[in-house]
């Protein structure tokens, strides 16, 4: 067994390296490519130059000339043929599949903002975090003296909801409509699971409650997937949240608490999580059945498509424990956080009157 591994090995590597060239392209390189060179694509620009190495160090190794021991007969042969697929795909699944799962996680793309995408009159913020870091945010000024704090899904940023800045805004809503840390423009290193989420949460909160055209009393959440997710995180621990609205959450503790996973299925997960924990040294989000009571009285609107299979049995778990001031709403007939573009009258109606019952507005 011992010489398959080593003939193995540098495909392995060369393997390995390819998956980290194609991160660090997707997460910073093209940010690179459109907003010019900065200090925040340091680790994605050496997942490049690491991702090259590996691959050249792989191809060098299998160019490398060696002796071969000989085999004889079929049986041999086959023998080795099987022991190398199995090999394979156990390193495929429980070694590179691990890595990309974390590396998903914590290196989202960085694509430049668009400020036309907004398409109404609204100001460019910089939020500054009690670390120094700054957050990047669109401000949307109030009309009706509230405000909603809008938060993106993973991997986006705030040019992903640029048409919720719009249906808000047409009903008078302040929006601040806010980069995640690593995300977009906003500093700090990107977390898909939302695990570094909170004090940005807090400092876009504080931002609004300073504000002069909006009632400090009359602020809300909106966010779609993990944006909800960490709203209600947020809203379970900070009573300046006067209500949520949480589009299409469903965090991946509780998906498996609706939809058991098989035992390859779990452990690619559970060793994915812990390359997560390993990478971005960030301790993993808890359940949010536990936070629900937490809001009560305060009311949340509960959206659910059917684009994932744990969207809608983890939102009736969210409701369930909420308990009567929690409201769910289920698509079934429309994608993850798709509601505002296959209903949106609905949609509209639903989300904003929602918000002008619970923050008293109208």
């Amino acid at each position: 067994m011992a010489p398959l591994i080593s003939e193995k090995l540098p495909c392995r590597i060369s393997a390995v390296g390819t998956v980290a060239i194609g991160f660090g392209v997707i997460s910073h390189g093209l940010h690179v490519v459109n907003s010019g060179p900065d200090w925040r694509d340091v680790t994605g620009v050496g997942y490049i130059a690491g991702g090259l190495l590996l691959v050249a160090a792989g191809v060098a190794a299998t160019a490398a000339p060696r002796r071969l021991p000989r085999r004889s007969g079929r049986g041999p042969r086959a023998a080795h043929a099987v022991g190398w697929i199995a090999g394979a795909a156990v390193i495929a699944q429980l070694g590179v599949l691990p890595f990309v799962i974390a590396n998903q996680v914590t290196h989202a793309p960085r694509w430049a903002i668009d400020e036309s995408a907004v398409g109404i009159a609204h100001r460019e913020i910089r939020i500054e975090l009690p670390d120094g870091r700054r957050l990047s945010a669109w401000y949307v000024p109030s009309r009706n003296g509230a405000a909603v704090l809008l938060s993106h899904g993973s991997g986006g940023s705030r040019g992903r909801v640029a048409a919720h800045v719009r249906m808000l805004a047409r009903h008078g809503y302040g929006v601040l409509a806010l980069d995640n840390p690593g995300n977009g423009e906003s500093d700090g290193h990107s977390n898909g699971l939302g695990d570094n989420a909170q004090p940005a949460i807090a400092a876009g909160l504080d931002y609004l409650a300073r504000r002069p055209d909006v009632n400090p009393k009359r602020i809300a959440g909106f966010g779609l997937s993990l944006g909800g997710e960490v709203l209600l995180e947020a809203a379970s621990r900070d009573r300046r949240l006067a209500a949520v609205v949480s589009d299409g959450a469903a965090r991946p503790v509780d998906g498996d608490k609706v939809n058991p996973k098989g035992a390859l299925e779990g452990a690619i997960g559970w060793l994915g999580m812990q390359s997560v924990r390993a990478i971005s040294g960030m301790k993993p989000s808890p359940s949010l059945v536990a936070m629900m009571p937490a809001i009560a009285p305060r009311p949340v609107l509960l959206v659910a498509g059917g684009g994932f299979p744990d969207e809608i049995p983890a939102s009736r778990l969210y409701r369930a424990a909420g308990g009567s001031a929690v409201q769910l709403w289920e698509l079934p007939d429309t994608g993850h956080t798709a509601g505002l573009r296959t209903h949106p009258g609905a949609y509209e109606a639903r989300t904003v009157g929602f918000l002008d019952r619970a923050l008293g507005v109208g």
